[in-house]
Parts: C-alpha cells; structure tokens; sequence
C-alpha cells in the first residue's frame, strides 16, 4: 500500500473537565500519519471556533488539510462524554459538519485509484456522506471497514452494503454478537459466527477485538488470537483506532506476519488506555517494554 485514506468524523470529545479532538477515522489516519505513511483524511468541520481548533491541530501536528472541508451551514462535530469504570459513555450531537461531507473531483487529482480506504458506520448515518464514501469506494483497490455501531445511528441497509464492499472487517466483540442478531446468523459459538460473516460478505480479513481478554484475526483459513496486556487502564477511547492503524501498518505496510501484527497492535491499543485522549504519544520503547512482558 503506499497511499492510504481515512474518511468520516472529525470532532472534539468533550470531557467534564477538558477537551480532545477525535473521531475514530480521525483518530486511525493521525496515528498512521505517526508512522510516516502517506495517508489523507477527508472530512468537515464547521466554520466555527471549533472549526478553527480543528484546522490548527492540524496544522501544529503536520496534519494534512487538503480534504479537510469547512461548511459554513453546519456546525463543527462534538461527543459528550462520561467515563464510567474507565470505559466511555458517549452523546454524539447530530446533523454536524461531518455528516454532510461532500465528494470532490479534488480527492482524485493526486491518485488515479487509492491502495486503501479506511472507513466506519457513525460516519455515513447521514446520506449526504454515505453518498460521497459510495463513490469513494469505487477508487479503492483495497477496503477496510472499521464498524462501530453507536446508539441508533446506524441501519441494517447500509451496515449491509459497506460489508459486502469491503476485504477487511474491523469489529468489536460487542458489536460482533450484535451483526449476527442483525443478520440472525444462526451459530454454535462464536468462531462459527465469524466465519459465517465471512463467508456472508465475502470478506478478505476479520479482525475482533475484545476488551482486556484478548484479540483475533480470521483469514478464511485460520483464527490467530492473542491475549490482551494486563494494563491500568484510564481511558478507552481511542484503543480500538490505534490497534487498527497500527495492524495496518505492521501487516500491510511492513510485512510483519498476522501473528506478531496482532501482537504489536495489541500492545499500541493497550497503551493507549493508559493515557488520556486516543491520539496521545506512544514510544517505541513504551511498545518494546509491554512487548517483553509476554516475552514477545
């Protein structure tokens, strides 16, 4: 792969005492962007302070805004958020910038096709950016699907046809029980119920993640699982973006066999529970010492 994009939300989550700029392909394409990829984000924001804020951390970061869209009709996105126990409770306020991204001839001057486009659910509940990522999608060579099914934005139809456009799924466990209830997959357990989806959408990878218990990744042939690290985890938000954009890089970018990917993607997504915000420094010799303590 050697250009990479990300599409969907970009917004500011909204702690009780501060403020982090997010999203979950947002937060996929910074850290693929920390890793010195070639990879571009399209998205919206609002032509509002948040707005603003939203353009300057990107261009404080090193952070690409050529796709970064600025609507004058709708305000920057936001997420009202509660920890509870370290894990997030969210409110997504609705009808923001980003569900209203627009498809521009301008995403396409620099590539004839794009190697990957990384894409979730939340961010195409409204049409008008389920439309553009539609067209998007017939420029991809390779599809990966990050799918995140938040309160009721989300419908049968469209988780539908994201799958059946896709070669990597990307799912929690959660949100793993909660397709087959959709698609009422009939299963014994839940290697069943993965290699049903798979068989289904005609996928090329499935990647499940669950929690602190571990992680596994199905390629039509076998299931490869890894223990999750034992870390004091204070903040969630974010763990499952950075396991993905660092999975991408290791298995996609560099080679690395599904097992070790798994492993170091597991270990970036642990980490990044123990700070505070999904986009917060991660060094590569945080990564070897949680790597040693399996002895990895």
């Amino acid at each position: 792969m050697k250009n990479i994009i990300c599409f969907g939300e970009v917004l500011w989550d909204v702690y009780p005492d501060k403020i982090e700029i997010g999203g979950a392909p947002f937060n996929v394409y910074h850290r693929l962007h920390s890793f010195g990829l070639d990879v571009n984000f399209i998205s919206s924001v609002g032509k509002d302070k948040l707005g603003n804020n939203v353009i300057n951390y990107f261009k404080k970061n090193n952070l690409n805004t050529n796709f970064l869209n600025v609507d004058k009709n709708y305000q920057t996105g936001q997420v009202l958020i509660t920890l509870k126990s370290g894990e997030p409770h969210y409110d997504i306020l609705e009808n923001v910038a980003w569900d209203n991204i627009p498809f521009k001839n301008d995403y396409l001057k620099d590539y004839n096709n794009f190697d990957c486009i990384v894409y979730g659910s939340l961010g195409i509940r409204n049409d008008i950016s389920y439309m553009t990522l539609k067209k998007l999608l017939s420029f991809s060579k390779f599809k990966i699907f990050d799918l995140n099914l938040r309160q009721n934005f989300y419908s049968k139809l469209k988780v539908n046809y994201l799958l059946n456009e896709s070669d990597f799924l990307k799912i929690n466990m959660e949100e793993l029980l909660e397709l087959g209830i959709i698609f009422k997959f009939k299963y014994s357990d839940v290697k069943t119920l993965i290699e049903s989806i798979y068989l289904k959408f005609n996928l090329k990878f499935i990647c499940v993640t669950n929690g602190s218990i571990n992680s596994s990744i199905y390629d039509g042939n076998n299931l490869f699982t890894v223990d999750s690290f034992k870390v004091k985890s204070i903040d969630n938000l974010g763990a499952g973006d950075n396991f993905l954009a660092c999975f991408i890089n290791e298995f996609f970018i560099k080679k690395n066999s599904i097992k070790n990917s798994l492993k170091i993607a597991s270990a970036y997504g642990a980490l990044t529970t123990t700070k505070i915000g999904a986009s917060a420094s991660i060094k590569p010799f945080e990564i070897n010492k949680i790597l040693k303590t399996k002895n990895y």
